[in-house]
């Protein structure tokens, strides 16, 4: 049997569609990884809302008690304004995991898409090489033939007297 001309082809698209496919699982595992971060973010700031909160009653409530000092006021709202202030950062982490989680939706639709045309090109080669198979296969029969035909055929001999005429 014959190689197979674009063998070394098919070599490389095969790489090239592995490698095409460990990129999608690569690219699967980061979005699942954003993903965790995220919801731990969420989490994070959902836990410190409640906490402030109730912290912020707290403050409040030791105030409503008694008599302040001078500048107690001030220093409760400036507590009160640093907690609102943490709760901002944590906002700001959770739009940040939430892009993160978006980006990394993005490159696995492309690493799908990408691995999807690894796979289309090396489909293409397998198609042309089964093609490629039947006709060697096809000239293989014919030359077979041909030559069970060139030694079955009779050899007649014109001319050389065998040949008798009856009267």
């Amino acid at each position: 049997m014959r190689t197979y001309l674009l063998q070394d082809l098919v070599r490389v698209r095969q790489h090239r569609e592995e490698q095409a496919g460990e990129r999608v699982a690569r690219a699967r595992r980061v979005l699942k990884e954003a993903q965790a971060a995220l919801e731990r973010t969420r989490q994070a700031l959902a836990d410190y809302v409640v906490w402030r909160v109730g912290e912020e009653r707290r403050m409040l409530d030791g105030l409503m008690r008694r008599v302040l000092k001078l500048g107690e006021l001030a220093d409760v709202r400036q507590d009160i304004a640093l907690l609102r202030d943490r709760e901002f950062e944590l906002v700001d982490q959770v739009k940040q995991a939430e892009a993160a989680v978006t980006q990394a939706e993005a490159r696995l639709e492309v690493c799908r898409q990408q691995h999807a045309q690894a796979v289309r090109d090396l489909e293409k080669l397998f198609e042309h090489r089964a093609l490629w198979q039947r006709e060697v296969t096809h000239e293989t029969e014919r030359a077979e033939e041909a030559e069970f035909e060139d030694f079955s055929t009779p050899v007649t001999r014109s001319g050389s007297g065998d040949h008798h005429e009856r009267n």
